[in-house]
């Protein structure tokens, strides 16, 4: 029943004017896949982060990221902090950030 309750709040929000809102975020991104909101959210809708082995599970390993950013310079999966994270930079409801612009100044567009 939870799981019900899950899939029609994601379907709800989709549906909803504010889903105008959020096109282009990560979450829209996943809806157009046709990824369930539980496919990240293992814990329920009111998790509030996706762990970094949630995103690991489709995306493969930090290394093979590493290796499809490559070409990016710098590489944000290839740093100084190691494998972070994926939250760390990555926000599904939300604008995504470049934490390293914490301290750096990069130009990286972030998905």
């Amino acid at each position: 029943m939870y799981k019900i309750l899950i899939a029609l709040a994601c379907a709800l929000v989709a549906l909803s004017s504010s889903a105008a809102e959020i096109a282009g975020f990560i979450a829209d991104r996943h809806a157009k896949l046709n990824v369930q909101c539980i496919s990240c959210h293992k814990q329920g809708a009111d998790q509030a982060t996706v762990r970094k082995e949630q995103c690991l599970a489709c995306h493969g390993s930090y290394m093979a990221l590493a290796k499809r950013t490559e070409k990016v310079n710098p590489n944000p999966h290839y740093n100084h902090f190691g494998d972070r994270d994926c939250s760390t930079c990555h926000q599904g409801h939300s604008p995504s950030v470049t934490s390293c612009d914490q301290c750096h100044k990069f130009d990286l567009r972030m998905p």
